[in-house]
């Protein structure tokens, strides 16, 4: 099963299977810089020649994490890794 340093175990609704040695990061909508990133992702995403179905679903995600961030202000954060996994003592 896939790990996120950070947030553990990654599992997918749809079955899906992502080789335990492969690499997985989270971004939360709580991150102040996920919606940069998105935005970011998608202009690489049409320069490399994505299919228009794979660009519409990172623009709905980019909206929706706008959204998210305008609802939730209070919760918004700058990133870090405080709490992570990685940096919590054995």
């Amino acid at each position: 099963m896939a790990q996120d340093h950070k947030y553990g175990q990654v599992t997918l609704e749809h079955g899906d299977h992502i080789p335990a040695d492969e690499p997985v990061i989270v971004f939360r909508a709580r991150d102040v810089l996920t919606p940069q990133l998105l935005a970011y992702y998608h202009m690489l995403c049409m320069n490399a020649g994505s299919p228009m179905r794979h660009l519409r679903l990172v623009a709905e995600a980019h909206q929706r994490f706008l959204a998210w961030q305008a609802e939730h202000a209070g919760d918004i954060k700058v990133p870090d890794s405080e709490t992570s996994r990685e940096w919590m003592p054995s």
